[in-house]
């Protein structure tokens, strides 16, 4: 049972994906699971009303996808991936391709105001 397996986004859905591939699959050798982010960490976005708030600095957000993966076979690839071709199952970034025999897909969200004036939102705050 041979598979290469993408998790495209370390949100949390890419993470918690990674992680139980990780456990159901340790005793599949042959299978790789590859988790591919454009960012090297994870963003708690849960807390992000604490950053707002000025009870802790921005970077406790970040928890770097190396620590969390640290004791899995889960590899950590930084890049930004600009087009997918499902038919022949295929990511590309500007300078890599990666192939996959399974692909899950959760590569995240944007923020909204929902059109509501003078909401200002928190990730802005955070990220500029």
């Amino acid at each position: 049972m041979s598979n290469n397996i993408i998790v495209l986004g370390a949100g949390y859905g890419g993470v918690t994906a990674a992680q139980t591939l990780h456990k159901k699959l340790k005793k599949h050798p042959d299978s790789t699971i590859t988790l591919i982010d454009r960012n090297s960490y994870h963003t708690l976005l849960t807390e992000l009303h604490e950053v707002a708030g000025k009870r802790i600095e921005e970077d406790a957000l970040e928890i770097d996808l190396e620590r969390i993966f640290s004791s899995t076979r889960v590899n950590i690839v930084q890049d930004e991936i600009n087009d997918i071709d499902f038919e022949n199952q295929i990511l590309s970034s500007d300078d890599h391709q990666y192939s996959y025999d399974y692909l899950i897909m959760g590569a995240g969200s944007k923020p909204s105001s929902c059109g509501v004036e003078g909401v200002t939102c928190l990730y802005s705050l955070v990220n500029g």
